[in-house]
């Protein structure tokens, strides 16, 4: 890579040119633990539960929120029970479903925020998980912790079903990483997957997507993108035990559907990123398998803006979805009850 593209690269990522070229992608981040009073440098990336109501408290990390339409005070700050157990206690034990939102590269706040909201209008709570391109880049020490935490989650809240998952971009490798934790202790996760109802995967990426996707998500400068697209095919071969081995892994549960519930597919024909033949690979194998899926298709719909741009029919295609896997009733019976 020139040393015009190095300088470019380390901006767009916050770090010195000569770092990137000696050490990338095993860079350190700052982190917040799951306790919130404990900061640390760290290659884990930083996670923390806050319960949101609106904006989350000064202090606590964005990677990682649950949002709910209940009326309960946020946890508290302290030495006292882990935060997920803090999250249980607020909400009490009645079952409540939940939407495991797993964002794409980049997300901004405000738009994940729209579509949690979609979701506690519904009376659905929703742990928003994200990741970072240092944690994508770095599996064991990154988009792993994140598959803990959420397998950690979901044992500490058992009122929390049925589940959904609410997938964007490279979210479904995060969550395939989950999957591939439960595989390798089914004994210990294993009843985990009874919970679990549906998935929506919105302009899902596989392996052979990272390349584009990354770039994309980081910056709009095409020369930037096409110098980190050269660099991320290098990087796929040549740290094939550290990170690819992981993302083939992943990749296979995806293809699999190893969670084993039915799916929505939403993708578009000029998203570059996930085409439909990325999505039609995928979505053909669990037709073969016999389980259930349904797609939303657009001509015109640039990668992870469909609800942007389309978002009556993106609403209708969700409710639908939600309603055939028993989420929410259905809207007759909704109308009855109110």
């Amino acid at each position: 890579m020139a040393a015009a593209s190095w300088r470019m690269a380390a901006g767009a990522l916050g770090c010195s040119p000569a770092l990137l070229r000696s050490r990338s992608p095993f860079l350190r981040i700052s982190a917040t633990l799951l306790s919130p009073a404990l900061t640390t440098r760290s290659y884990a990336p930083a996670v923390s539960l806050v319960l949101c109501r609106g904006l989350p408290p000064p202090g606590f990390s964005r990677n990682r929120e649950i949002f709910t339409s209940n009326p309960v005070p946020p946890p508290k700050k302290g030495h006292g029970a882990s935060l997920p157990h803090q999250v249980a206690r607020a909400l009490g034990e009645r079952e409540r479903p939940l939407t495991l939102l797993f964002c794409w590269l980049m997300a901004k706040e405000r738009h994940v925020r729209k579509y949690a909201q979609l979701y506690t209008n519904l009376g659905i709570d929703v742990l928003k998980v994200r990741v970072s391109p240092f944690d994508l880049l770095r599996p064991t020490k990154g988009s792993q912790v994140a598959a803990d935490q959420v397998l950690q989650f979901l044992h500490a809240n058992p009122s929390h079903s049925p589940v959904l998952i609410h997938g964007f971009s490279v979210g479904g490798y995060v969550f395939s990483e989950v999957m591939v934790k439960v595989e390798n202790d089914f004994k210990k996760h294993g009843h985990l997957l009874n919970r679990f109802v549906g998935q929506i995967w919105d302009s899902g990426v596989d392996i052979d997507g990272i390349p584009d996707g990354m770039p994309r998500a980081i910056t709009n400068n095409a020369l930037l993108q096409k110098s980190m697209k050269k660099y991320l095919e290098w990087y796929l071969k040549i740290q094939y035990d550290t990170a690819t081995i992981h993302y083939e892994r992943a990749s296979q549960k995806m293809h699999q559907n190893f969670v084993g519930v039915p799916g929505l597919f939403l993708f578009s024909d000029n998203d570059p990123v996930s085409t439909p033949e990325m999505n039609a690979r995928v979505y053909k194998k669990w037709e073969a398998k016999g389980h259930q899926v349904y797609t939303g298709h657009w001509q015109k719909s640039p990668h992870v803006t469909h609800f942007q741009r389309h978002p009556v029919e993106y609403q209708e295609l969700m409710v639908a979805f939600l309603e055939r896997v028993g989420m929410i009733e259905p809207a007759r019976q909704r109308a009855t009850s109110i």
